[in-house]
C-alpha cells in the first residue's frame, strides 16, 4: 500500500515525495484536485465553446440565440424524419 501511494507521489517536491505520511496527504489532495477539475474542465471548454460560436455569428450579423434555436429545430425535425 505504501509503495502505491509513493508511486503517485512521484514528482511532488520535497519530503512530500518520500515521507509517507506527508504523501499520502498530498496524494489525497492532488486526487480531489484532479477530480474537481476534470469537471471544470468540461465547464470551460462549454463557455469557450459558447464564445466561439457566437463570434462566429456575430460576425454575419446573426445572434448566438436565433442560432442555437436553428439548431434544436432542424436536428429535432431530422430525428422526427428518421423515426417514420
Amino acid at each position: 500500500r505504501e509503495k502505491k501511494i509513493l508511486e503517485l507521489a512521484k514528482g511532488f517536491r520535497g519530503r512530500t515525495k518520500n515521507c509517507i505520511r506527508i504523501a499520502r496527504e498530498r496524494v489525497e489532495k492532488a486526487l480531489q484536485y484532479s477530480y474537481k477539475d476534470r469537471r471544470n474542465k468540461k465547464r470551460d471548454m462549454r463557455s469557450l465553446w459558447i464564445e466561439k460560436i457566437n463570434a462566429g455569428t456575430r460576425i454575419h450579423g446573426v445572434s448566438f440565440q436565433i442560432i442555437i434555436l436553428l439548431l434544436l429545430f432542424f436536428t429535432n425535425a431530422q430525428l422526427l424524419g428518421s423515426l417514420k
